[in-house]
């Protein structure tokens, strides 16, 4: 998919945040900007208006709050989609045949392998 390139005003301390992310990730700042911009305008209208009004009218308290609840969902997010994929992955075609201990222990190390 081909990308555009368009210019957005930020501020000082938020493009200094933009430079150290893509440094520390190896990517150009534009995918970092991009990726932000991506996830924000892929918010419902709500959200949207809902942290601008938080920006505006909360305290830094209330937007470190914001970020602390965005990372824990995102978090839970991913291990739901991990847990599915490794769900996905194993091998429980013969787990019917484990009679003992050693049959757990051999199986176990099937899955592994």
């Amino acid at each position: 998919m081909a990308g555009k390139t368009i210019s957005a005003y930020i501020d000082a301390k938020t493009a200094s945040r933009v430079d150290y992310i893509s440094k520390l990730e190896q990517r150009p700042t534009s995918q970092v900007a991009g990726m932000a911009l991506k996830f924000f305008v892929g918010l419902p209208s709500e959200a949207r208006a809902a942290l601008l009004q938080i920006e505006a009218l909360g305290s830094p308290e209330d937007m470190e709050e914001v970020n602390r609840e965005i990372t824990r969902t995102l978090l839970h997010i991913q291990y739901k989609v991990v847990h599915r994929q490794v769900i996905d992955h194993m091998k429980v075609e013969n787990l019917e045949q484990l009679e003992t201990e050693e049959d757990i222990l051999s199986a176990a190390v099937d899955l592994t392998c």
